[in-house]
């Protein structure tokens, strides 16, 4: 959201790329015409998790992140490529993982077999 409540979307994101087209010579993202440092950013980035208190969590950290969500919100491994730029699906399976609840959905669709008996009994691994 921005300062305004206003939730940015992708739409929003991809307009703001698109405007910024031409108005630097090489690089997307600038600071007084110059682009950004990896120093600076990091720099930046250290700050900001020190001042949140997050230990042991990297910028890149935010892709497997941004991945993970994307598949268990039912992105397929296809879009999920094309989206992250991969080249691979080997590259997908990589970032993208399901929560353990995804896991567990997946695995109840055998919980039962065909004579309405127990397969396996997943219960006792339920969260309340």
């Amino acid at each position: 959201m921005d300062q305004l409540g206003v939730k940015i979307g992708l739409a929003l994101t991809v307009e703001v790329l698109k405007e910024q087209i031409g108005k630097h010579l090489q690089f997307c993202f600038t600071y007084e015409g110059k682009p950004l440092r990896a120093d600076v950013t990091n720099t930046a980035w250290h700050n900001a998790l020190e001042k949140a208190g997050i230990e042991d969590f990297r910028f890149h950290d935010l892709r497997h992140t941004w991945a993970s969500w994307h598949r268990q919100a039912g992105t397929s491994c296809d879009e999920l490529k094309d989206l992250g730029g991969w080249k691979s699906r080997t590259m997908v399976d990589r970032y993208a993982k399901f929560a353990t609840e995804n896991l567990l959905s997946a695995a109840s669709r055998i919980e039962r077999g065909g004579n309405g008996r127990n397969v396996v009994d997943l219960s006792r691994f339920r969260h309340a």
